[in-house]
């Protein structure tokens, strides 16, 4: 059995975050818009010095990834900003922990806030993926969401205890980074 106790601070929840699939997805089409955008600039800029003469489909091209691309940085860097959503989430949850106990038959999680309690058990083949990376073990369980911890986090057992807990129950589903 392994207990890990969590508190609701930036660092862990940052991890989760950074890792959700939305933030991934979006980062990746920041990316690919910003560098269209610059592609297309340049294509504008070499036609226009060998025709003297602006393309307009080319200007309508540019300006169309570059809308794009800062539509989609302001998603990443305002809208899904970690610090911001960290505390939003503490203001909703004063006080927020969460312990996490992982044995043979799955996870059990009790969750507290200045507000109340709440309790909810999953077997492993709810969790969607689990990946230990940057320190972390992070694990995407359906309905309850992702759950982040690092060594800090363990009352009862350690890292490599869990580390073969999540190998042997979730198989493909668990990544080492």
């Amino acid at each position: 059995m392994v207990r890990i106790a969590i508190n609701n601070d930036l660092k862990h929840y940052s991890l989760i975050v950074r890792n959700t699939k939305a933030y991934k997805t979006t980062k990746n089409i920041a990316i690919i818009t910003g560098a269209l955008f610059l592609i297309n600039s340049i294509c504008l800029v070499a036609e226009t010095a060998r025709t003297h003469k602006i393309q307009p489909f080319l200007v309508l091209l540019v300006s169309a990834f570059f809308l794009l691309f800062v539509l989609y940085m302001i998603r990443l860097l305002v809208k899904m900003d970690p610090m911001k959503l960290h505390k939003k989430v503490t203001e909703e949850n004063p006080g927020l922990t969460g312990e996490y106990v992982f044995n043979d038959e799955g996870v059990t999680i009790d969750t507290k806030t200045d507000n109340g309690s709440k309790h909810a058990e999953y077997a492993y083949d709810k969790f969607i993926s689990a990946a230990e990376k940057e320190g972390f073990f992070l694990m995407n369980i359906s309905i309850a969401g992702y759950v982040a911890c690092n060594a800090e986090d363990f009352i009862e057992g350690t890292p490599d205890e869990l580390r073969a807990l999540l190998r042997t129950k979730l198989g493909g589903k668990f990544k080492e980074k």
